[in-house]
């Protein structure tokens, strides 16, 4: 398949690509067995194994195969798994999703065999995603970390176990990574830049990019990544102009396939045609080259840095704000417990965000979600004052203390003296 059939594909919403994750045991004894395997997916409670037949072995690739029918969410999905060797797969190529310590990374390097799962993602790209996690953890519970061989990252056994057994899915930051590479020119050392994200296709979209920019790192780094969340449920087609957020006025932007966009461009800048000239390069498969749309014209995201840098509004989807808020709330008895202990000591800040019904009609939705220092917890409802003005509520300003019930709660942040910790990370807290 070219690569214009594979636009044409991600176009329909469908996509070619497997999401391909694999799982270390951490017991050097540890062995997969079949009958074990389809013992540990049946005996499973928030899924249903229909069928686990053995397939045919490629013994180039894996010493088992199995061929697995799982219905999730009333909906019947194919699942292949190899049992692999891990001698040509050295984890420490891979990034780190979250921190991973030195012991579970040497029980992996022990391994002989890990298990590798293979699925398309036929249900919404999060859910399905969950489900990969969750049959990962059915065969081997007591793992010393996994893979996610579509990001290039490792993933932690704890993270994992815990975000199997949650009802609600993981960030959609567990879903890709994003890469920064840049060069520096002449004297001056100025950086040009290339951001490029890895794990989207599988998610029937294309990859996204931002390139030959100079100003700004920080804040493209939070356009893109608030332009993927947009994109794993609403995906933009081809020149297609969206709204991704507001600074004042709306923030406008499309995107072209990298053979499009490249043809105006130097060669050899950072992303550019020197970088895809390899057929089997993965950045030549279909990647879209995010501009700004300003009067009718595609110029480069780097215009908006400085209104980024001002307390913007990001436009953040129905489904990943009740996603968010599920998460926060199943997860709010960690940030409590944790806030308890830790609270009034130095550098330790702990935050929560709330979505507030907004009194102006123009703002295109009706809350508004807004950060909170945390002053106190008692009886179902949260004390804070809040860090950000808002833009539609009139009525409320930033420094203002209020009291909120637990209901509202959107999200939640710790800061400790040396690492941040969300509703995905605060595992690392538990004693």
């Amino acid at each position: 398949m070219n690569n214009n059939e594979k636009y044409d594909l991600l176009a329909e919403g469908k996509t070619g690509l497997a999401s391909e994750t694999g799982i270390y045991p951490r017991d050097k004894n540890f062995r997969f067995d079949a009958a074990q395997m389809e013992k540990m997916l049946s005996e499973r409670q928030d899924f249903k194994l229909v069928s686990f037949d053995r397939a045919k072995v490629d013994p180039e690739f894996s010493i088992m195969s199995f061929s697995v029918e799982i219905e999730y969410r009333k909906t019947l999905l194919n699942v292949d798994l190899y049992v692999c060797e891990t001698k040509n797969l050295n984890p420490s190529d891979y990034g780190f999703a979250n921190s991973i310590d030195e012991q579970s990374l040497h029980a992996a390097m022990e391994q002989k065999y890990f298990l590798e799962v293979s699925m398309y993602f036929e249900l919404e790209p999060l859910i399905s995603f969950h489900l990969q996690l969750k049959i990962m953890d059915a065969i081997v519970p007591d793992a010393s970390l996994a893979i996610d061989f579509m990001s290039y990252r490792l993933l932690p056994a704890k993270w994992l176990s815990m975000t199997a057994k949650s009802f609600t899915p993981p960030s959609p930051d567990y879903l890709y990574t994003l890469h920064c590479v840049y060069d520096e020119e002449g004297e001056t050392g100025n950086r040009r830049y290339w951001f490029h994200t890895h794990g989207l296709h599988r998610c029937a979209s294309v990859e996204l990019e931002m390139l030959n920019f100079r100003q700004g790192a920080e804040q493209m780094n939070t356009l893109i990544n608030m332009t993927v969340k947009k994109f794993l449920s609403h995906p933009a087609r081809e020149k297609e102009r969206f709204t991704i957020g507001y600074d004042g006025m709306g923030i406008n932007l499309c995107w072209l396939r990298w053979e499009e966009a490249l043809k105006d461009l130097p060669a050899d800048i950072p992303g550019g045609a020197t970088y895809r000239d390899e057929a089997d390069n993965v950045h030549t498969e279909p990647s879209g080259i995010l501009f700004a749309v300003e009067d009718g014209n595609m110029v480069s995201p780097e215009i908006y840095a400085p209104t980024l840098s001002e307390n913007p509004v990001y436009y953040i989807t129905n489904e990943e704000t009740e996603r968010m808020s599920a998460l926060a709330k199943e997860r709010f008895p960690l940030f409590e417990s944790v806030f308890r202990k830790e609270y009034g000591q130095p550098e330790w800040t702990f935050l929560v965000k709330f979505g507030l019904t907004v009194d102006n009609p123009d703002a295109g939705s009706d809350r508004e979600h807004l950060w909170y220092d945390v002053i106190s917890i008692e009886n179902g409802k949260i004390e804070g004052k809040l860090l950000n003005q808002p833009y539609w509520i009139p009525g409320l300003n930033k420094g203002d203390i209020k009291t909120y019930p637990f209901g509202l709660l959107t999200d939640w942040i710790v800061y400790s003296p040396d690492n941040t910790y969300t509703s995905d990370s605060i595992y690392l807290l538990e004693n």
